[in-house]
């Protein structure tokens, strides 16, 4: 279960199962802050609060002068394995990032889809995953555990997955092309009282960490729901092109 920790003002989730592999640095942000309008995102943005948030951020998860390493999301199953910082300056189209670079973030930013965290027991290796449904019908979970194991031969019996906050299937309403896209039966839910059948992304999620072979006990999802909770999370759902983002990240010490 995902823990909320209140440093220089800012209010930071962190996985307990992911701060005990020694060397590991990750954790989410949320809206709180000195207001309820701390947002690192999106990518790109003109309002000049998000840069200085973003490295306020990185200083309160232990990530102090760290280059951060961007993906421009594109909703796509494509997974980048950073060797060297240069996407700290550029960001590289990709929806899910690994690397073994040291005293380096690799983050995602959210406001709706799912942040998924991974590392490796041995700390040798770490990746950042943003899948909305796109991403989820484009394997791109399942995608980076595999990349992390041809590219590095880190058996994926050896990863810690977490989920992290998103919009979860008591909100998360969708059309019958995105069950159909998104082929796991099990992540869709139907009731009388809904109109349209609701996806459970954090379930489509970790079905495909367990198809790439993570085992479930090392798979953590957090049942906190970015629609429903506004005192925490922001929600294209619910704030539409006005939502901020929130930012999660993970990297290796020095």
């Amino acid at each position: 279960m995902l823990q909320a920790n209140r440093i220089s003002q800012i209010t930071v989730l962190s996985e307990p199962a992911l701060a005990a592999i020694p060397d590991i640095v990750h954790g989410f942000s949320t809206r709180r802050a000195e207001h309820n309008e701390f947002t690192v995102g999106p990518l790109g943005s003109e309002n000049p609060a998000v840069p200085m948030n973003r490295a306020r951020f990185l200083d309160a998860v232990g990530m102090t002068g760290w280059p951060l390493l961007k993906l421009k999301q594109t909703h796509s199953g494509i997974v980048r394995d950073f060797r060297d910082t240069l996407a700290a300056s550029q960001a590289v189209e990709g929806d899910a990032a690994i690397t073994a670079l040291r005293g380096a973030a690799l983050g995602v930013q959210t406001a709706d889809c799912v942040p998924i965290l991974i590392a490796n027991r041995q700390a040798r290796v770490v990746a950042a995953v943003h899948a909305g449904w796109r991403g989820l019908a484009a394997r791109i979970v399942e995608n980076a555990v595999n990349e992390i194991a041809g590219a590095y031969g880190v058996s994926p019996e050896n990863l810690t997955a977490v989920i992290g906050p998103h919009n979860a299937v008591c909100c998360y309403e969708v059309g019958e092309e995105v069950v159909a896209a998104i082929g796991e039966p099990d992540a869709v839910v139907r009731k009388a009282e809904w109109a349209k059948a609701h996806l459970n992304q954090g379930l489509a999620g970790k079905k495909q960490l367990l198809k790439a072979g993570v085992p479930e006990a090392q798979i953590f999802v957090s049942n906190l729901c970015t629609q429903c909770r506004g005192d925490l999370f922001y929600s294209y759902r619910r704030e539409g092109k006005r939502a901020g983002r929130m930012l999660a990240v993970i990297g290796i010490l020095p």
